[in-house]
């Protein structure tokens, strides 16, 4: 039995699911699907972070940033910072876009009571059904940002965008 809460969220149009590169392959063919086996009450649970903005408090990024990042290597901007060490620790970033799915979102209780405490928008949140491929695209950061120029208006990206 999946985990079952009162509370349920209404994600933004655009949520990030944060994977490991070696499971990319699998992503882009099957999509997300959840672990059937149940972990601390979740099963079939597909988590993600229902803001547009990556940065270290996101998931597994606050683990990992305590035990594995090399703390010497340190950028001009913090996100030249973050972004070497997310390339270097073999992360993906999923975009989903909610308005492709008919699925229900609920805020991950457990996510938001051990990283924002305190926290009134749903930050983390998770929903019991699987992703298709057809809702998914890779993001990652990029060198630089793009700007598309057109009959005198310029579009600018900023350095994280679709892979």
């Amino acid at each position: 039995m999946e985990k079952k809460y009162a509370l349920k969220a209404k994600p933004n149009r655009f949520v990030y699911h944060v994977s490991f590169e070696s499971v990319r392959k699998s992503i882009l063919k099957n999509g997300l699907i959840g672990n059937p086996k149940e972990i601390n009450g979740y099963r079939n649970a597909i988590f993600a972070h229902n803001s547009a903005i990556p940065n270290y408090n996101w998931y597994p990024f606050c683990f990992d940033a305590c035990y594995f990042w090399d703390s010497s290597i340190k950028f001009n901007n913090p996100t030249d910072d973050f972004a070497y060490h997310m390339e270097k620790q073999g992360y993906d970033f999923w975009r989903i876009d909610t308005w492709k799915l008919k699925k229900e979102w609920f805020v991950d209780d457990i996510g938001m009571k051990d990283f924002y405490e305190g926290s009134n928008y749903p930050f983390l949140i998770v929903t019991f059904d699987n992703i298709p491929p057809s809702a998914l695209q890779r993001y990652k950061f990029h060198p630089e940002h793009k700007v598309t120029k057109f009959d005198g208006v310029a579009h600018f990206q900023g350095r994280f965008r679709a892979a």
